[in-house]
């Protein structure tokens, strides 16, 4: 068994986990305890709980000088995770025979007083980036580990002390060698949800936005729907969630580990999240932010669905801020302190009024906006944006007559989870071809000559620009993904180019 010289711990990064060395001098000097390599204020205050835990360890450290290192030096490092991996640094220094700990060993645990291992804030995304990061044996405080049910060749130590700790690491018997081990049975999810849905069977007409809604769950594709008024875009809205497939298990971490980081509470489901933040929300709740950066809004809907409202309402600086994430995948926070980048692979899902007072283009009602004060509020919808959405959707009120879809969400849910199958098989990885980086989808997609041809000359015809004809292809994918085929038809590249032609005019309407 090879044997390593040093502790070690994880840090965090946003989602992102690093390694961290942990080492530790002690020299006869005036009595003092230093923490150094960037640490914040909670890891300067660990300088007494590691005091305390030695007294109660029954360590003589009068005249004794501790120094602590962390490292990498240059990074900033926040929390009370290293609590366990100090301590032990420092009983190693003191040691004239230390422990001999395995290599990918690392210990995750704040401290008490009196020398128990204990829980911290983001430990399960720790624990997570821990074994991302290929740690074999894991250190933790007696915590529930079902959710790591299905992490291969991990050993989880659960240990409630120190001293047990201590024991083990000698191969030592232990009072509690039973409660130590490996990982645990399959993790029970929980079903509930907090925010009623309705199943597509139950949503009178709108069968083109349905069509629409089904195409943009199976790619990760972004919606904009406009109307008047009670036409049903928040209906269609929340429908669209219940066609959305269950999250396999690695998502349900990720997803779980997004939510532990915002300090924001989540079951543990398999069910996408849903977000619909108020139109008053500012930069910083959708993009996230804070002084050591935090998720926002678009990372807590990761994996799932970002709805906003009223998106006339919002202000145009918030939804600028969407251009970067909804091509990417990813949330990029910058802060004085650093810079941290979240997970964001989303369905944008907005709807707007076409004006103001909502009526204008209505049956219903007349429009009483003049045409200065309508512009202004649809030019908070910049072509950037439209640009980066794939349908714009200009729905009407639909008759109480209107028939039934056939189609339940349960459905409709089976087609979309064998799409995102094939995505996931076509490029090795958990994409949805409307955010696979260029190089790869040009590397698994093929057109013909044909097909290259129509797409060209339409937009240049229709003035799309280059974005708008890359989404063309990756909208084209989609569509024969859903129809579960191998290669692209003329009839799926057909469709993407009447989507994105009437997407274009829809948008050209309204500014006008």
């Amino acid at each position: 068994m090879l044997i390593s010289n040093y502790i070690y711990s994880v840090g965090m990064s946003g989602l992102a986990g690093q390694i961290i060395q942990v080492e530790a001098t002690v020299r006869e000097d005036k009595e003092s305890c230093v923490i150094i390599g960037l640490p914040d204020v909670s890891i300067k205050e660990s300088r007494e709980r590691i005091l305390n835990c030695l007294h109660a360890l029954g360590k003589d450290i009068d005249m004794k000088k501790i120094t602590i290192h962390l490292s990498p030096a240059d990074v900033r490092k926040q929390g009370t995770s290293y609590d366990a991996a100090m301590l032990l640094a420092v009983l190693q220094a003191m040691e004239k025979y230390p422990v001999k700990i395995p290599e990918k060993t690392c210990f995750i645990a704040a401290l008490t007083l009196d020398g128990h291992l204990t829980t911290f804030h983001n430990m399960i995304p720790t624990i997570h980036q821990a074994i991302q990061l290929d740690f074999k044996r894991i250190y933790i405080p007696p915590i529930e580990i079902s959710l790591f049910a299905k992490a291969a060749d991990i050993e989880l130590i659960r240990m409630p002390d120190v001293t047990s700790m201590l024991a083990h690491l000698r191969g030592q018997p232990s009072l509690f060698d039973d409660e130590i081990t490996l990982l645990a049975p399959e993790p029970v999810y929980e079903e509930t949800e907090k925010i009623p849905h309705i199943c597509f069977s139950a949503i009178r007409g709108h069968a083109d936005a349905k069509r629409a809604l089904v195409l943009a769950a199976a790619g990760g594709h972004h919606v904009l729907m406009s109307g008047p008024p009670g036409c049903g875009k928040s209906l269609l809205a929340n429908a669209f969630h219940t066609i959305l497939p269950d999250l396999a298990h690695d998502e349900i971490l990720e997803v779980y580990s997004i939510y532990q980081l915002a300090k924001q509470a989540r079951s543990l489901s398999e069910r996408p999240p849903f977000r619909a933040p108020h139109h008053s929300s500012s930069e910083g709740a959708i993009i996230g932010g804070g002084r050591f950066p935090k998720p926002g809004e678009l990372s807590l809907a990761h994996r799932g669905v970002l709805f906003l409202d009223e998106l006339g309402h919002f202000p145009r600086r918030v939804i600028d801020t969407l251009r970067q994430p909804l091509e990417s995948g990813f949330a990029v926070v910058n802060r004085v302190e650093g810079s941290d980048q979240f997970p964001a692979s989303i369905n944008l899902i907005a709807a707007t009024n076409p004006c103001p007072c909502g009526y204008y283009g209505s049956r219903e009602k007349y429009c009483v906006c003049s045409d200065k004060v309508r512009l202004k509020y649809m030019q908070k919808i910049t072509g950037p944006i439209i640009d980066r959405i794939d349908f714009v959707l200009a729905l009407r009120s639909q008759s109480v007559l209107e028939q039934l879809s056939s189609a339940t969400s349960e459905v409709l849910r089976e087609t979309v989870a064998i799409a995102r199958e094939r995505q996931r098989l076509r490029y090795g990885a958990n994409y949805t071809n409307a955010i696979v980086p260029v190089k790869l989808f040009e590397e698994k997609v093929t057109f013909s000559s044909a097909q290259a041809e129509r797409v060209a000359t339409t937009s240049f015809e229709e003035n799309l620009s280059s974005r708008s004809t890359m989404k063309i292809l990756r909208l084209a994918r989609t569509i024969a993904d859903v129809l579960d085929e191998d290669g692209v038809s003329d009839a799926a590249v057909e469709e993407a180019l009447e989507w994105k032609i009437s997407a274009s005019r829809a948008h050209s309407s309204l500014m006008r």
